[in-house]
């Protein structure tokens, strides 16, 4: 049964961003726009490294974060695969080598992590 848990308040994460947080023993990107918050997991489906942190570091834009490793970018309120393995820390590589790279996986989401907002406190259900 899924438990609610405080990420802490919503004025603690910046308006744009995205914030990673340690909840529950798990390790999540809670992103905000405006005064909603949508969260994920905070691992990579290609290797299961950290989004955020390795060689490419921390890339955020519209919704979508890249892969601080191999460069994957995923939207972050559904989870959706925008690309797979398009490089390797934060370059780019040609469209004929991504095969190599991705060792055979095939293209996978992002775990979400259901978030609200309420009474100015952003909280994530977690299993």
């Amino acid at each position: 049964m899924a438990a609610e848990v405080s990420a802490g308040k919503l004025d603690e994460f910046a308006n744009g961003s995205l914030t990673p947080v340690e909840v529950g023993g798990k390790k999540v990107l809670v992103a905000r726009t405006g005064e909603s918050v949508c969260a994920v997991v905070n691992r990579c489906p290609h290797l299961g490294f950290s989004l955020t942190k390795g060689p490419g570091g921390l890339t955020y834009d519209d919704g979508v974060v890249q892969c601080a490793w191999h460069n994957s970018r995923f939207d972050v309120c559904s989870g959706e695969n925008r690309d797979w393995v398009g490089g390797f820390a934060g370059r780019s590589l040609p469209k004929w080598s991504r095969g190599a790279l991705a060792l055979g996986r095939k293209p996978k989401g992002l775990d979400t992590v259901p978030a609200i907002v309420r009474d100015g406190e952003v909280l994530l259900q977690l299993d």
